[in-house]
């Protein structure tokens, strides 16, 4: 008996078995990056890369609109002595009013390696008064806190004060990359302490 589709059958056995043989490689590499994604997801963060836990203080105006208009002017890296750091995600429950840059080797204990830290709406430091000297970086006013193994510099000439924690070592280019947003978000005022009055 003689069928009349053997010799169709025949022809297209090879094509099939062809395109079989071409997809396999591909599903494989399919599977290899979805299993590595399922198994990346199940694997604990690194923490020198995860989010940054950074301790809380307090804040009062960090929900202002010049806060708002401050940290959309930060840079998403910033300098240092040893080159850029990048902007971190910071640990729930994130602090208000705070951004942080690096720290990715702060388990170290060197002062270096901790983080640069932002903070807008700080209350007027009780330091800080008309004859404090002050620190003119970009035309910003900064007025010194120092610290142990980091130093806080906080804004004296705008509307909202914003302080920056700079580790020892890290270099003046962390507080001229902030001073360049500070100056282009937010609005300046007078520091300099009003004349006498007129005697008569």
């Amino acid at each position: 008996m003689i069928t009349p589709r053997a010799p169709e059958l025949q022809h297209r056995l090879p094509r099939v078995l062809l395109g079989v043989a071409l997809a396999l490689p591909v599903l494989l590499v399919v599977g290899v990056l979805v299993a590595s994604q399922i198994l990346g997801r199940q694997t604990d963060p690194d923490p020198s890369t995860g989010p940054l836990a950074v301790p809380a203080v307090p804040v009062p105006a960090a929900a202002s609109a010049d806060c708002a208009r401050f940290f959309s002017g930060l840079p998403q890296e910033i300098s240092t002595g040893a080159g850029l750091v990048p902007r971190r995600v910071l640990a729930a429950p994130a602090p208000p009013g705070t951004v942080a840059w690096g720290g990715e080797r702060q388990a170290s204990g060197r002062p270096e390696d901790q983080p640069i830290v932002a903070r807008c709406g700080l209350p007027a430091p009780a330091e800080l008064g008309p004859t404090s000297p002050l620190l003119d970086v970009d035309g910003v006013d900064w007025f010194e806190i120092p610290g142990a193994g980091a130093t806080t510099w906080v804004t004296a000439d705008r509307a909202v004060f914003v302080g920056l924690t700079l580790p020892d070592g890290v270099g003046s280019g962390a507080i001229q990359d902030v001073s360049r947003g500070v100056k282009i978000t937010l609005v300046s005022r007078d520091t300099t302490p009003p004349a006498p009055a007129p005697t008569r």
